[in-house]
């Protein structure tokens, strides 16, 4: 018992009692021993613990932001540095907020929804309750798959179909037991789960959303879409992507934006499905560090994202969007609109892959300066998309992971430089340290294999 809580870090059912606050909104004044009816689960499944998006390391080891050496000395934890220069050799316990440990945060998610879907097998769905229960049901289903997704992105290899079942895939709880013998899949299995249980949602979850917290069919499509992308499976991400743009493909206009104001990117953006974002990023993607001379040069003067997304701060440019405080981790309708632009340009239609980003486009240039791209080949689609991507997507917690999977083509292939005082710090394409090791107390705890 002891060393299955330890695991999972996870408070179990007796913590509904004891750690309320920590579990559900502080607006839900409501205390819970065992959660027993379809109210109870959907003030769980609606608390603040899915606030939070595991991938910080992620966000934290990619090449969109770089450090002086005053910043980096400044940084709290020696973790914090290796994540920075790729030195990383331990996950450790920071001991510090919950959210900072990305492997128990996913677990006590799955641990949540696991108890849902275990109590919604001992009450009845009737005609009057169908549309709760359905929607309950779906809502533990996306937030188990989309934590089991950040755990496989953080801890995995890149998902590779030919060698998928012998690679390490994640411990794929599955049940509400913590005395669950526990074991790591393969790689093929773990994203089988995560895809088939997005499918069942999609079919489960309303269109119209309760509230920003509250996810939907076209919210567990895009996430379908982002999962099929990592599995270079462009058919099936472009349908995903597909189905959730029939349901929701609305856009902010970037024009209606106050760039006076520090923060001008809307909390309550149209795009977004659900009002997530990246736990902890270790400090170093927040916006006290740089962006690269190289990435902001790819902005267009009259891109509103260059006035919008950064501003200049002791010769140097920062990142001031919101879009969540600062880190969205959720999926939006831009992150779909370019995954379907990508699939298309993989698949062959050049046409219809420069059409979905201009439909992008359109909504972050200045009014009557946007000129629609073109692309004469498939490849040069391609290209422009995968630029666009990077450009559009900054700050989601989603490089790192295109990183590993660009690398594969000898075409889009890099090598990280980090720069901090005289040291220079690289990370080759196809290098180990993509795969982040399984903090080593899990290790300890449950015998797990290690990577």
């Amino acid at each position: 018992m002891k060393t299955m809580i330890k695991f999972l870090s996870i408070c179990t059912v007796v913590l509904f009692s004891s750690c309320s606050k920590e579990w559900l909104e502080e607006k839900q004044d409501i205390k819970l021993i065992v959660p027993t009816t379809l109210s109870d689960l959907d003030l769980l499944m609606n608390s603040e613990i899915f606030i939070y998006d595991g991938r910080g390391s992620m966000e934290a080891s990619c090449d969109d932001f770089e450090v002086s050496l005053a910043q980096y000395n400044s940084l709290f934890y020696d973790f914090n540095r290796k994540l920075l220069t790729w030195t990383i050799d331990e996950f450790p316990r920071l001991g510090g907020a919950d959210y900072g440990e990305e492997w128990d945060y996913a677990y006590k998610q799955i641990q949540t929804c696991n108890v849902t879907l275990k109590v919604l097998t001992k009450i009845t769905r009737t005609e009057s309750n169908a549309g709760l229960y359905d929607r309950i049901e779906g809502t533990a289903l996306y937030h188990r798959s989309r934590a089991f997704l950040n755990l496989a992105m953080t801890f995995c290899k890149y998902y590779d179909a030919n060698t998928a079942e012998r690679d390490l895939g994640i411990p794929l709880k599955l049940d509400a037991d913590i005395n669950e013998p526990i074991f790591r899949s393969n790689l093929k299995l773990t994203y089988q789960r995560i895809t088939e249980d997005l499918q069942a949602a999609s079919v489960l979850l309303p269109k119209n959303a309760v509230s920003g917290t509250h996810i939907t069919n076209a919210g567990a499509f895009a996430l379908l879409a982002r999962t099929y992308l990592y599995m270079d499976d462009y058919p099936k991400a472009l349908k995903a992507a597909q189905n959730s743009l029939a349901i929701k493909s609305i856009l902010d206009d970037y024009n209606s934006f106050n760039p006076v104001v520090s923060r001008p990117l809307f909390l309550k953006s149209k795009e977004i499905h659900i009002q997530t974002q990246l736990s902890n990023p270790y400090e170093t993607s927040s916006t006290s560090a740089y962006i690269p001379d190289q990435l902001y040069d790819q902005y267009n003067d009259n891109d509103l994202r260059k006035t919008l997304y950064f501003r200049l701060r002791d010769g140097k440019f920062i990142w001031r969007g919101h879009l969540v405080a600062n880190n969205l981790a959720g999926t939006a309708v831009d992150e779909v609109l370019l995954i379907g632009a990508e699939c298309e340009a993989r698949i062959g239609d050049k046409v219809r892959a420069m059409q979905m980003l201009n439909q992008l486009l359109f909504s972050r240039f200045k009014a009557n300066t946007f000129i629609p791209l073109s692309a004469a080949t498939n490849l040069e689609a391609l290209d422009v998309i995968l630029a666009e991507r990077r450009k559009e997507l900054l700050k989601r917690g989603l490089r790192f992971q295109d990183l590993k999977r660009l690398n594969k083509d000898p075409r889009y292939a890099k090598t990280l430089v980090r720069v901090v005082g005289d040291n220079i710090y690289r990370l080759p394409p196809h290098d180990a340290r993509y795969v982040f090791p399984i903090p080593q107390y899990i290790i300890n705890y449950s015998g797990i294999e290690q990577n």
